[in-house]
C-alpha cells in the first residue's frame, strides 16, 4: 500500500525527557497547504484517520482516574497464548496486479473503489444494532431489517459525518468534516430523536475521544499541513488544552490522555513513535510507556506493536488496560504485513480484528500506489488463532468500516460501496460473511463510521 512521505522532522520532547539515543528533528519552514486526494486514498494518506479508534470505532474508555504508568516494560507481565496457531495460508488475490479494480462514483467528485465479495444472506437472530454515520446519523436494527435516519439530521453535499463516538445517556457525538482535509469542522450530539450542535470550530478538527464519563475530547488543529500543536477541547465543557508540541493523542481515559510522538528518525508511519502519558488536569507529560511500530485504541484497551512482525519471531502485542493501568504482553504468530492500526477489540477483549494485507508476488506499489489487496483479519487473543474473513477482499486504498456487537461478538463490517453502505456480518469459524441485506443510501467521505449501541 502506498505510504505517504514523512512531514518535516520537528522536535518533539525536551533532550532530558526523551530517549538519549532519539535524535533531535530538525527545523524546517512549514509546507504549503495540500488538497485531499482527489479519490481519497486511505489508511495513512490523511491525517484524520491517524488515530485508529476512529476509523472504525471510537476509543471508548471508561470511568475517571488518572492512570499510572510505569517504564516501558516494568510490571507487564509476558503472556503466550494457551494454543499458538500459525497465519494461514495466503488467500489468493481475486483480481491479478495492474488489473482494474471496480469503480463507483462516491462523494467530492472522487471515484470509490469497490470490495469483491462473496456472501451469503443472514438467516439467524443477531440482536445487532448500531449506528452509522454519513450525511445524516442511521440507526440500524439488523434484525428487524430496519434503517431510521435521525429527524431533521441532514448535511449539505459537502459535508459529513466521519466519525461516532458514545456519550452519556444513550447520546452519541458526531464529528462532521468536508471534502478538504483543512476544512474547518463542527461537533454534532445526536440522540434518539434530535440533534444538536455542541462545536462549531474555525479550526480543523481531526479526531473524538470518549473520556470513559459520558463526555468527549475533540482535538484541533490550526492547519493539517503543519503536524500540529494539538488543541483538546473538552465536550460538553469547560476544558481546552494545549498539547505539548509533536504529542498526538491516542485515547482518553478520565483526564489521562496516552498520546504518540516520534521524531522523524523513529517515524515509520503516522501510527509509530513513542507513547507517553499526559494529565490533562495537571498539563503534565507522565512517564514514557514504550516504542510503538502501530498502535489503536479500542473497547478500552491502548494495543501496539513495539516493532514491526518477522518471519523469524513471534510478534509482540502489547496491552495498557485505560482503567488500571495494567500492561501485559502477548506472543503472537503474525504475518509481517501486520498493523494493528484501524483495529478493533470485542467487548469481551478475546477477539482483535483489524485490516491486513495480503502476501502477493509483485511490487509493493504500482505507478499509482496501489498495492497488495487487504483482507479483514481476527485474532483470537486466548488461543493465538489468526483468522481472516473470507469472501472478503478489499482494495488497497479503500479500508472499512469495523466494529463488534455490544453483545455476542458478531463483528460487523461496514463497506463504503459510492452513494451507498452496505453492511455484512461475521463470527469466528464462518467461511463467508453474511449479508442481512441491510443497505444505507447516503454518502460516506471515507470508512463508514460504525458505533454498536
Amino acid at each position: 500500500m502506498a505510504q505517504q512521505p514523512d512531514p518535516p522532522s520537528f522536535v518533539v520532547l525536551s533532550e532530558d525527557y526523551d530517549d538519549p539515543g532519539a535524535a533531535p528533528g530538525g527545523q524546517h519552514p512549514a509546507p504549503q497547504r495540500r488538497r485531499a486526494p482527489p479519490r481519497l486514498i486511505g489508511l495513512a494518506h490523511d491525517r484524520r484517520i491517524r488515530w485508529a479508534a476512529a476509523l472504525a470505532a471510537g476509543a471508548a474508555a471508561t470511568g475517571f482516574i488518572a492512570v499510572a504508568v510505569t517504564g516501558e516494560h516494568a510490571a507487564a507481565p509476558t503472556r503466550t497464548p494457551a494454543v499458538q496457531a500459525p497465519a494461514p495460508a495466503p488467500v489468493p488475490t481475486l483480481l491479478a496486479f495492474g488489473q482494474p479494480w471496480p469503480t463507483a462514483p462516491a462523494s467530492c467528485g472522487s471515484v470509490r473503489y469497490q470490495p469483491i465479495m462473496t456472501a451469503v444472506p443472514l438467516r439467524a437472530s443477531t440482536g445487532v444494532r448500531l449506528q452509522v454515520g454519513g450525511q445524516s446519523v442511521h440507526t440500524v436494527d439488523v434484525d428487524a431489517r430496519s434503517v431510521t435516519s435521525t429527524p431533521g439530521l441532514s448535511l449539505p453535499s459537502q459535508r459529513f459525518i466521519t466519525q461516532l463516538v458514545p456519550g452519556s445517556a444513550g447520546a452519541s457525538y458526531a464529528l462532521v468534516q468536508g471534502c478538504e482535509s483543512t476544512d474547518t469542522s463542527q461537533v454534532l450530539q445526536v440522540g434518539p430523536d434530535s440533534s444538536h450542535l455542541v462545536l462549531a470550530s474555525d479550526r480543523h478538527i481531526d479526531s473524538l475521544f470518549s473520556d470513559g464519563r459520558g463526555g468527549v475530547w475533540a482535538a484541533e488543529v490550526a492547519d493539517i499541513a503543519t503536524d500540529g500543536p494539538i488543541t483538546m477541547v473538552q465536550l460538553p465543557g469547560p476544558g481546552v488544552v494545549r498539547l505539548p508540541a509533536g504529542l498526538t493523542p491516542v485515547a482518553v481515559h478520565g483526564h489521562q490522555l496516552i498520546g504518540l510522538t516520534s521524531s522523524a528518525a523513529e517515524r515509520r508511519s503516522a501510527s509509530s513513535g513513542t507513547l507517553v502519558s499526559y494529565d490533562l488536569a495537571s498539563r503534565r507529560l507522565g512517564s514514557r510507556i514504550g516504542r510503538a511500530s502501530s498502535v489503536t485504541a479500542s473497547a478500552g484497551v491502548v494495543l501496539w506493536t513495539p516493532e514491526p512482525c518477522t518471519l523469524t519471531a513471534a510478534c509482540l502485542l502489547h496491552r495498557l488496560d485505560l482503567a488500571t493501568g495494567e500492561q501485559d504482553i502477548g506472543k503472537y504468530v503474525l504475518p509481517v504485513e501486520t498493523s494493528v492500526a484501524g483495529g478493533v477489540l470485542s467487548p469481551d477483549r478475546t477477539l482483535f480484528a483489524f485490516p491486513l494485507a495480503q502476501i502477493y508476488e509483485g511490487p509493493r506499489t504500482d505507478a499509482v500506489g496501489f498495492g497488495p489487496p487487504f483482507d479483514v483479519a481476527v485474532l483470537h487473543l486466548d488461543t493465538g488463532a489468526l483468522e481472516r474473513v473470507g469472501g472478503l477482499t478489499l482494495p488497497p486504498t479503500e479500508l472499512p468500516g469495523l466494529t463488534f456487537s455490544a453483545q455476542g461478538n458478531w463483528l460487523v463490517i461496514a463497506l463504503n460501496q459510492g452513494r451507498r453502505t452496505e453492511l455484512v456480518l461475521w463470527r469466528p469459524g464462518l467461511l463467508r460473511p453474511l449479508r442481512p441485506d441491510i443497505r444505507i443510501g447516503d454518502l460516506m467521505l471515507q470508512a463508514p463510521p460504525v458505533l454498536a449501541r
